[in-house]
């Protein structure tokens, strides 16, 4: 939890709203805790707008086993910061049944060719602009990550 704590004061800077936006352990526990009794379309449930201020905002993930989507954004950088569970991210490749959800957001029901790697409890991941990702959550497995998406 002191990499988030650290990369989030890396993300902000000196920024005089720091203190507006501090997320405890115990904060993001009880978010994920709440999410997973909340699961809904998609087999996740979603917090969004934890924080806001212009070119970035952080929300709070949890998914659970299901077909779930892949997705690319055409402005927004994700970081993802694993806080409890396992899951595999699959990035790159070509998103599979793309669509334009909305402008610059892209969403399929997989990918074809990529990189997959194992996620676990503490790992970071950076996913630039328009790189296609998708979150696969095995039977048995369940996933929960604070996710601050940036311009």
């Amino acid at each position: 939890m002191k990499k988030l704590i650290v990369l989030l004061v890396a993300i902000y800077g000196a920024a005089p709203a720091m203190a507006q936006n501090y997320l405890s352990a115990e904060d993001l526990a009880t978010m994920g805790e709440d999410l997973a009794d909340n699961v809904g379309p998609n087999n996740a449930a979603i917090l969004d707008r934890v924080f806001e201020d212009g070119r970035h905002f952080g929300a709070m993930v949890h998914r659970e086993p299901g077909p779930g989507f892949s997705e690319s954004h055409d402005e927004w950088a994700d970081i993802y910061f694993v806080t409890d569970g396992k899951a595999t991210l699959v990035t790159g490749g070509t998103i599979t049944n793309a669509r334009e959800d909305s402008p610059g957001e892209i969403r399929g029901t997989g990918i074809t060719g990529g990189t997959s790697r194992r996620l676990g409890k503490g790992d970071i991941v950076h996913i630039p602009a328009t790189v296609p990702h998708y979150v696969i959550v095995g039977a048995g497995e369940a996933i929960t990550y604070f996710i601050v998406k940036a311009q």
